[in-house]
């Protein structure tokens, strides 16, 4: 199996995108890690698309499925990055209560 190095997570689509990768990169298929994480394979689906009401307690459970955790660090966004979060904000109406 190839093991990622850290990955910036600034927003769902990331996030997404990362277990997604993580997910092939361990050669699993979206119904196995479903399985193991006790979601079915369509919310898995739409999690992986970045989809932004993501139920917190499913998302750790697929990452523990993964053998993966969550990690903070000290910001390093860059203004561009924010430009985007921001437009992602609005594109999908998160409110300001972050």
């Amino acid at each position: 199996m190839t093991f990622m190095s850290s990955v910036p997570v600034l927003n769902p689509i990331s996030l997404g995108a990362a277990v997604r990768e993580r997910r092939l990169s361990a050669a699993r298929t979206q119904a196995e890690v479903a399985a193991d994480a006790g979601v079915s394979r369509a919310w898995l689906i739409r999690f992986e698309d970045g989809h932004p009401r993501a139920e917190l307690f499913r998302v750790f459970a697929v990452l523990r499925a993964l053998g993966v955790s969550l990690h903070l660090d000290d910001d390093i966004t860059t203004d561009q990055d924010r430009e985007e979060l921001a437009f992602l904000d609005q594109l999908l109406g998160a409110d300001d209560e972050r």
